[in-house]
């Protein structure tokens, strides 16, 4: 390479970097500016009543003007507002990969430092698994080692959020239900998705439970499943009735409740089941 075309290459490097400074410049001029007259706590607690009143195109308005902020706070309260608003049903796939795409961006270029970490690692393990789920069969797969372990940071950091819990629960119960040619497929095609057990998933459930106990309907419920796979009926019964009877507030919780009262007809019948093959009165044993 000549003198002269290295010397151009420089330059051209100078100018790029140069307009790098000027762009993170701008951005800090934004983000002080936005500071003035406002404390970081009057910022967040005015985002967290928007997010009380579900008014979440409104929180990413008043929090993405200092995006480029520093305070992990700030950054997974935006990533929460682009999951909530991804949810609306009239938008498109690709509205909701860019949605996607964003938030996970965010997050991956902040800095894991200051009191929200727990929250942080929470929505970024939330936010890879939407952002993964919406592109392919093959992201998803690949990517569950990566989501367990933002779960179990999320979890060391905040140890009494229950919701951290019922995702790991959740995480171990799918890992413990493939089936072994599901996994054959998904080795041959991806990557062999990683292993557990009923009993890991039974772990972190019982945690949420206790944490929160019979008020997240879709633990109680997935509890249910997982003593029903390692053959704990009684208690498996017990928390499909329970699911039943709590209240429903959303669709996902009413297709909770319905799963379970169907689960639960399956669990008696095989009962009953049960109880006709060795019942002592056939054999006579009544005295």
């Amino acid at each position: 390479m000549s003198l002269k075309s290295r010397f151009v290459m420089a330059l051209s490097l100078i100018d790029f970097v140069r307009e790098k400074f000027q762009f993170f410049d701008a951005q800090e001029d934004k983000i002080a500016k936005y500071w003035e007259g406002n404390s970081r706590n009057d910022i967040i607690e005015k985002a967290d009543k928007l997010f009380e009143e579900e008014k979440y195109i409104e929180v990413y308005e008043h929090l993405n003007k200092i995006k480029h902020s520093k305070d992990i706070d700030i950054i997974w309260r935006i990533a929460k507002a682009l999951f909530n608003i991804s949810l609306t049903p009239d938008l498109t796939n690709e509205t909701k990969k860019e949605m996607m795409g964003e938030a996970y961006e965010i997050l991956a270029g902040a800095t894991a430092i200051g009191k929200g970490k727990g929250n942080y690692y929470k929505w970024m393990a939330i936010i890879t698994n939407r952002k993964n789920g919406l592109e392919s069969l093959e992201h998803k797969v690949t990517r569950y080692p990566e989501i367990r372990d933002h779960l179990i940071k999320a979890s060391e950091h905040s140890p009494k959020d229950y919701t951290v819990q019922y995702m790991l629960g959740r995480w171990h119960y799918e890992m413990a239900n493939l089936t072994w040619f599901q996994r054959k497929i998904a080795k041959y095609l991806y990557k062999e998705p990683p292993v557990s057990d009923y009993h890991e998933a039974y772990r972190y459930l019982s945690k949420a439970e206790e944490l929160q106990p019979r008020s997240f309907l879709p633990n109680v419920y997935l509890l249910g499943l997982v003593c029903m796979k390692i053959g704990q009926n009684y208690r498996a019964r017990y928390y499909l009735q329970t699911a039943m009877n709590l209240p429903v507030h959303n669709e996902c919780e009413k297709c909770c409740a319905t799963n379970a009262s169907f689960m639960l007809s399956k669990l008696e019948k095989y009962d009953l089941g049960k109880d006709l093959l060795f019942d002592h009165y056939q054999f006579g044993f009544e005295n």
